[in-house]
């Protein structure tokens, strides 16, 4: 459990906790996190008769029409799943658009029936959109990156705010991370106690040294049970994503 939960749990310890419940309710109403951008899934599987290579030539085909009537700089990844033993899932995976405009989100569809993308995978898209907001921005030279997720609800009296609160001092927890990593936090408009929190890391190997690390600091056992204390998530899934625009 101490493996699948370890980047939440740095962000959801909340020292703050030690406050009333109303003083928390009353941070919550006031603390949002700073949203920039919608971000919209479709999960994806390949149609039998199709293979990874089929969607390596779709893709070039793809970019090139989409890339044409970009309208808000738009960023489109395919995210495919990783087992336990990191061998990746090629028949199925996610094609998720970050955007700013729900134009977009159309645009992107109309592209994908145009091409016949149908005829390559069968498709479902998340409804709604989810907003996101990055609490630790770094930089990705390459296009290809691995990504943990987790979804969890907040239990009662627990909210945004509780995180927002400590997250300077979790930012010098992190200070001598000598690696790239990037916090995302993906919320609904229809629901502020339902979230989606998201690690992005360079690559296996450096997820495999942040998990060293985390769990060679003395603190990580206390970080555990702050996180059961204020959130219940599901199990994490780990993808390799390509950014494709």
């Amino acid at each position: 459990m101490k493996n699948l939960f370890f980047t939440l749990m740095l962000f959801l310890f909340a020292a703050c906790s030690q406050n009333s419940s109303n003083t928390v309710s009353s941070f919550g109403d006031f603390i949002k996190p700073n949203y920039l951008n919608l971000v919209s899934t479709m999960h994806c599987r390949l149609k039998p008769l199709n293979s990874l290579n089929s969607l390596e030539k779709f893709i070039p085909i793809f970019v090139k029409n989409f890339a044409a009537s970009n309208i808000d700089d738009s960023e489109v990844y395919f995210y495919f799943p990783l087992s336990i033993d990191e061998k990746t899932n090629t028949s199925e995976f996610k094609l998720v658009l970050q955007h700013s405009t729900e134009a977009s989100l159309d645009n992107m569809t109309q592209r994908l029936d145009g091409l016949e993308f149908s005829q390559i995978a069968d498709c479902t898209q998340d409804q709604p959109s989810q907003n996101l907001a990055r609490l630790k921005k770094d930089n990705f030279p390459q296009t290809e990156t691995l990504l943990e997720t987790m979804t969890c609800e907040y239990h009662e009296n627990y909210n945004f705010a509780t995180l927002n609160l400590v997250f300077e001092q979790l930012i010098d927890a992190l200070s001598d991370v000598a690696m790239a990593l990037e916090f995302q936090y993906l919320g609904a408009e229809f629901s502020d106690r339902t979230f989606q929190w998201i690690t992005i890391f360079s690559s296996a190997e450096d997820r495999k040294s942040f998990l060293n690390h985390w769990r060679s600091l003395q603190v990580s056992n206390e970080m555990q049970a702050l996180l059961t204390e204020q959130a219940s998530c599901s199990a994490s899934e780990v993808f390799r994503a390509y950014k494709v625009i």
